[in-house]
């Protein structure tokens, strides 16, 4: 009996003592686009999850396949949508400062990308892209993920 009272006691101050470090939790969870077959991307954001009308930092990793990054024509795109993958907000562009080759591994940062006032329901889509020559579409995916969010 003695031996399971101090274990018992043992135990309750290991757990008590084991509280303040428990690992910080990831709440953004980044999903492929459903309407591309294009790479996928690493992205690390602060806060998480985004706070409306604050400032987030983006790092953003990952390797492209098939499409070189090109110096100036390239860039990092941010877009806070609805549901439905409509922008609700200005879209967030960042250019690559270097040209890299399919295949090699990249990362860039953008340190203060600005968050509109959010809506309880909303989708963060994060990509690598080029501008269109295709009419109907405004962007080209090489690369992207998107976070889901709803608060109601």
């Amino acid at each position: 009996m003695k031996n399971f009272i101090f274990a018992f006691i043992l135990f309750a101050l290991l757990t008590v003592n084991a509280a303040p470090f428990q690992l910080n939790k990831r709440y953004s969870i980044f999903l492929p686009c459903p309407f591309t077959t294009s790479d996928l991307l690493g992205v690390d954001i602060k806060p998480d999850p985004p706070v409306s009308e604050k400032s987030v930092s983006f790092n953003v990793s990952g390797t492209l396949s098939y499409y070189n990054i090109t110096k100036g024509k390239t860039f990092l795109l941010i877009q806070y949508t609805n549901e439905a993958f409509g922008p609700f907000t200005d879209d967030y562009k960042q250019n690559f400062t270097k040209s890299i080759k399919a295949g090699t591994p990249f990362q860039i940062f953008a340190p203060e990308v600005p968050t509109p006032k959010l809506p309880n329901a909303y989708e963060l889509l994060v990509a690598v892209a080029e501008l269109s020559d295709d009419p109907a579409y405004k962007y080209n995916a090489l690369a992207c993920v998107f976070s889901s969010y709803n608060y109601s």
